[in-house]
């Protein structure tokens, strides 16, 4: 079973629930993180937004280290990763993309039904394969 993990851009909120989920699900090391969450505004600082008041936005992506396994011992046991388990906004859908019941299929109609623009990150970022980005463009 290939598993895929899609990660809704309109619902992520920023809040980092994902990283901390993963940190203390697999009691990481103070220093490593497997799921960071980049903030998108205009570049001038930490959380800082993008535009003139009062036409102001950020956005946050989820970004997967190569050394995510998408929880391979939880999903062996049916259960699902700490990150999209933790979620409070569903922005994670976690999946087996040839089962068109899971989450993962569910959200990608959903997405694809609302005309989303979905991507993947390119090889050159050097981050976990088989996640799907989709954003309202």
């Amino acid at each position: 079973m290939a598993v895929k993990m899609l990660v809704d851009l309109e619902r992520c909120i920023g809040c980092w629930t994902c990283s901390m989920a993963c940190k203390m699900g697999w009691k990481l090391e103070d220093d490593v993180y497997r799921v960071i969450v980049q903030t998108h505004g205009s570049g001038a600082g930490i959380d800082r937004p993008q535009g003139q008041y009062p036409s102001l936005h950020m956005s946050w992506q989820p970004l997967f280290e190569k050394s995510c396994t998408f929880c391979a011992p939880r999903v062996t046991e049916g259960l699902e990763p700490h990150c999209s388990y933790n979620c409070p906004t569903k922005a994670l859908a976690f999946g087996d993309p040839d089962d068109p019941t899971s989450d993962f299929s569910e959200e990608l109609n959903r997405c694809r039904g609302m005309h989303y623009a979905l991507f993947e990150m390119p090889n050159y970022a050097q981050k976990r394969g088989g996640i799907i980005y989709a954003k309202n463009d």
